[in-house]
């Protein structure tokens, strides 16, 4: 059916631009989270797990 088929493509559409947007904040808010660190706390904060990485960035999402 063209229609439901329409429908499910405008429905992945906007699902992808949400995601995409998701992921974004998610950068950011790490980005921010790290840059208000005190020295000591980013070097301590290291040892647990590595800053500037997003679980997310090496997902690969649909382009079309």
């Amino acid at each position: 059916n063209q229609g439901r088929a329409s429908d499910n493509q405008r429905l992945f559409n906007n699902a992808v631009i949400r995601v995409q947007h998701l992921h974004q904040l998610a950068a950011k808010m790490i980005n921010d989270f790290e840059d208000s660190l005190m020295p000591e706390e980013r070097r301590q904060l290291s040892k647990i797990f590595p800053l500037s990485f997003c679980n997310s960035d090496y997902i690969e999402a649909p382009t079309g």
